[in-house]
């Protein structure tokens, strides 16, 4: 979501770079914004040395009979320790899957809607997440480490990826595979998962874009039953050079195992580059 920068959302919803002046300073791509800034001509998933990059996801969900149920805030800051590698410190669903919808079952980071609402908890998750450019190729590796979960049962997994970003004038693709692999407390849904978002976005105009999102959420367990095809459109718009907005609405099981319309969210995002 974001051209957005790629560890904006470029995909996703929420936090680019702020517009494309600045994306193209600090050498950012969309998916480390998210789904806030429009996009460069940038193609690779990390920040220059010394740059920082915060997004702010505000995630909804409004499913048919739960709207707002829950409501979390969850923001991401990414550093560029050099030229060739960034680490972030993750809370969204966009930073660490890529998936520009909300997690609407408990809540990402800060759930603002209390135990009655469809917070689990006030606080639940926390990634580290590092990215690390691929000689001058548009592609970064992704690696982290995700507790996806403090509650008992405590849940750790690692994840591997690759992060990839296209150009081709007005348009660009991003594709963002990643492995999944649960640590900790296995047969509590902990297991491995393969996410393969596909985001692919179109410049309307110098300062905005939208943007159309696809891919599979694949489960290696009871994979019958919880694979998944999502389906995200979003809208960004690069307010000031440090600054951009961006908006996703998404169905995040609109074909699968246990598919239904029904399920729907509702992300606004915000970037601020540093």
């Amino acid at each position: 979501m974001l051209r957005l920068h790629p560890l904006l959302l470029t995909t996703a919803v929420v936090g680019a770079s702020g517009s494309i002046a600045a994306a193209e300073e600090l050498g950012t791509t969309a998916s480390t914004a998210a789904v806030t800034t429009p996009a460069t001509d940038t193609d690779t998933f990390v920040l220059p040395k010394g740059k920082l990059l915060l997004n702010a996801f505000l995630e909804m969900n409004l499913s048919s009979g739960a709207a707002f149920k829950p409501v979390s805030l969850s923001p991401d800051l990414w550093y560029g320790v050099n030229d060739d590698v960034t680490i972030g410190v993750v809370h969204s669903t966009f930073g660490r899957t890529g998936f520009l919808y909300a997690a609407s079952a408990s809540g990402d980071a800060l759930c603002l809607t209390g135990s009655d609402n469809g917070c689990a908890h006030v606080y639940n998750n926390l990634g580290i997440d590092g990215r690390i450019r691929l000689s001058k190729k548009p592609f970064a590796l992704d690696v982290g480490l995700y507790v996806n979960s403090f509650a008992d049962p405590f849940q750790l997994a690692a994840k591997v990826g690759i992060d990839g970003r296209w150009n081709w004038s007005k348009v660009s693709l991003e594709i963002q595979p990643a492995f999944f692999l649960g640590l900790t407390n296995r047969g509590s849904n902990n297991t491995e998962t393969l996410s393969i978002p596909a985001t692919l976005a179109y410049s309307v105009a110098p300062k905005a874009d939208l943007a159309l999102q696809a891919g599979l959420m694949l489960p290696f367990t009871n994979t019958s039953d919880t694979w998944a095809i999502p389906l995200a459109i979003a809208a960004r718009y690069a307010v000031t050079p440090q600054f951009g907005l961006g908006l996703a609405f998404a169905f995040p099981t609109l074909i699968g195992g246990k598919s239904t319309a029904n399920l729907r969210t509702l992300t606004l995002g915000g970037t601020y580059a540093f």
